[in-house]
């Protein structure tokens, strides 16, 4: 990404597929309202439209469907988004900040899920979780890198292509610190 973008990567934070679900079921699930049912057998999952609580199992499946989703891996990015703003909110919510024994449940199984780059300090992570806590709230700034084809056909399948000149105007605004020329 570094040679591609020309921007330096400093740090990184990974969440682990498994750790993911159990801090989900640390907070007794995570409520998702679903426009559309979902039914993925890849992800593992059969979901109903409209509103519910989604534990660890169904959380993970949900945020990993992409065979299912008309949009198919940008689908899955806005999901991803979305669920992570809705975990990170119930997670930073009175009635488990306040109780130790709830706070000290969650706390472990996040420790769990992530892994985090050796020169990340506690306060880097809490300021990412508070970024991804209000993108998925629709506030603040995500994107995707400009795509000219979502389904170039390759002799090793179906693959992504950039669109070169919009993805230089991102990297170049990511660069120099400035607002983005090409909206999300």
């Amino acid at each position: 990404m570094e040679q591609v973008s020309g921007l330096r990567v400093d740090g990184f934070i990974e969440i682990g597929f498994g750790g993911f679900a159990s801090v989900v079921d640390s907070l007794d699930g995570v409520d998702m309202c679903l426009k559309n049912p979902m039914n993925d057998k890849k992800a593992g999952i059969k979901l109903k439209a409209g509103c519910q609580t989604l534990d660890g199992a169904n959380a993970l499946g949900y945020v990993r469907a992409r065979y299912s989703d008309p949009l198919g891996d940008f689908g899955r990015v806005q999901r991803q988004r979305q669920f992570l703003g809705a975990l990170l909110g119930k997670a930073a919510s009175p009635a488990n900040v306040l109780l130790p024994w709830r706070l000290h449940s969650i706390s472990t199984a996040g420790a769990e899920a992530l892994t985090v780059d050796k020169d990340a300090s506690a306060l880097d992570v809490a300021k990412v979780m508070l970024a991804i806590r209000d993108i998925g709230r629709g506030h603040g700034i995500s994107t995707t890198v400009p795509v000219s084809n979502p389904n170039l056909q390759t002799s090793a399948g179906s693959a992504v292509k950039w669109d070169s000149a919009k993805a230089l105007a991102l990297f170049n605004d990511l660069k120099l610190d400035r607002p983005l020329s090409i909206k999300p």
